[in-house]
């Protein structure tokens, strides 16, 4: 018995109407800009680098997802570091990747930094404290340094995070000072604060996520914590979400880039440039 076939012009409908069906709606075609394809650095600590880590659904990843046919998103999250460390270090490796050509020049910086430079003094991680004053001093540095290196980039300073002080104290140390906080969430606080007002004074704009989870209840904020201070999935759905909705009402003109495609949806193809049976 024989197999019922499709014609080729039949065969190309199903194709058509399949393929890209579920992204064909994100852009027309009129939408498309092959030159459009803006870059977004994203650096700071750990909260940056884990943004990364997709079995966290990380805030970073999914930023990615969102941009996958209008942007590249650089990562420069480094675990552990403070406003010093990262302006003595890492500052300088950015400028020789932005002055090498290793990437094309942000359209977006966003730097989160302040969460280890707020450690307690009196605790476990002593070593990565910075006094509020010299972290404001710092942010102002690294955020002069990217506006000399990239001058019309849109800067964008996030707080730190809030922090679960209970479950700080649970950290897995295996040394004398396990059991010793870390750092707690009124410190932390004061240095988000630090950074607001040096977002003021450099008139750039700020995404407090630290005022933003502190207005909930104990509980409730909490919950959005994998440790007391890294987000677990909820909480990076959060702050992805947040960040979206402060680039579409901070940069519009960068937002309207970040929806257009640059190439378009594979479908245009298969209506205009389709593969089609040799005539005979």
């Amino acid at each position: 018995m024989g197999y019922p076939t499709l014609t080729s012009t039949a065969a190309l409908f199903v194709f058509a109407c399949l393929l890209f069906v579920s992204v064909e709606s994100q852009a027309t075609i009129k939408d498309i800009d092959p030159n459009s394809r803006p870059t977004l650095l994203l650096t700071g600590d750990s909260l940056t680098e884990l943004g990364a880590d997709p079995s966290r659904m990380g805030w970073v990843s999914l930023l990615q997802n969102d941009y996958i046919r209008t942007a590249d998103v650089i990562v420069r999250g480094v675990s552990g570091y403070n406003t010093k460390w990262f302006l003595n270090n890492v500052l300088p490796t950015i400028e020789e990747e932005l002055t090498s050509n290793k990437y094309a020049i942000p359209s977006l910086i966003t730097l989160w930094l302040g969460t280890n430079d707020a450690v307690l003094t009196n605790g476990s991680n002593p070593e990565m404290h910075v006094p509020v004053t010299n972290y404001k001093e710092n942010l102002v540095k690294i955020v002069n340094g990217f506006q000399k290196l990239a001058p019309d980039a849109a800067i964008l300073l996030i707080t730190p995070a809030h922090v679960d002080d209970g479950a700080r104290i649970n950290s897995e140390r295996n040394d004398t000072k396990r059991g010793l906080v870390d750092r707690s969430n009124a410190v932390t606080s004061n240095y988000s604060q630090a950074c607001v007002e040096v977002a003021g004074t450099l008139d750039v704009p700020v995404l407090d996520l630290n005022a933003h989870f502190n207005a909930m209840a104990q509980p409730e904020r909490n919950a959005f914590l994998l440790d007391g201070l890294h987000y677990n999935a909820e909480g990076n759905k959060v702050v992805h979400e947040l960040l979206q909705s402060k680039i579409n009402s901070d940069f519009p003109t960068l937002s309207e880039r970040l929806s257009t495609w640059q190439s378009p949806a594979a479908s245009k193809w298969a209506a205009e440039d389709p593969w089609t049976a040799a005539t005979p």
